[in-house]
């Protein structure tokens, strides 16, 4: 049986029984998460239609990109996480996307974490994940490595707790070169919120 683990302990996201706490816990809060991958989704700048290559930053077991395979139903996805655990668990649970996502393993708290991801994507997402390096410096560093990712015409979008604050988050985004950056969802009691930006 699985170890109960304390959600505010740090994580340890290589070990097979807190991914699958961990992740048991998020199944009951998926429901209240669709309103927010709803807006990311719709903030996408691309027809439905278009086959769209989609990077999910600190995807876990693929959550988000299910959501936005769904969405976009000729795209394809690449999972990037730190956790063989987790994408192992997300290969299982994706199984019926098989052919369209692949996973990524590499740790984005560490400089050069985007060296395995080659080509640029249409569009850049994460949810409930860069927050959790905790050092406002690297947070800012991720996003700075993102930019390049991200082909001209696309978007950087996060679903994330507001941590240090928004304004920060948002400021470390203009300073990695995204234009018309800005919030699209908030959800105030959880201090969390989907913001992001577009390269020109």
């Amino acid at each position: 049986m699985a170890k109960l683990v304390d959600p505010h302990e740090k994580h340890d996201w290589s070990s097979e029984d807190y991914v699958s706490f961990w992740a048991t816990r998020q199944d009951g809060r998926e429901q209240e998460r669709r309103e927010a991958f709803e807006t990311l989704a719709e903030t996408i700048p691309y027809s439905k239609n278009t086959p769209i290559r989609i990077l999910d930053v600190g995807a876990g077991y693929g959550g988000l990109t299910q959501f936005l395979l769904q969405c976009f139903p000729n795209a394809t996805a690449v999972c990037h996480d730190g956790s063989e655990e987790m994408a192992e668990l997300g290969e299982k649970r994706m199984g019926r996307f098989k052919g369209r996502f692949s996973y990524v393993i590499s740790d984005f708290s560490k400089k050069g974490w985007t060296s395995a991801l080659k080509e640029p994507f249409e569009a850049v997402v994460s949810s409930i994940a860069i927050h959790n390096v905790r050092e406002p410096e690297v947070i800012r560093s991720i996003y700075a490595e993102i930019y390049p990712l991200v082909k001209p015409g696309g978007c950087f979008l996060n679903f994330d707790r507001t941590v240090p604050s928004l304004e920060e988050l948002l400021s470390w985004l203009t300073a990695a070169g995204f234009k018309d950056v800005k919030t699209f969802y908030r959800q105030e009691n959880k201090k969390r919120a989907v913001f992001g930006g577009f390269k020109r």
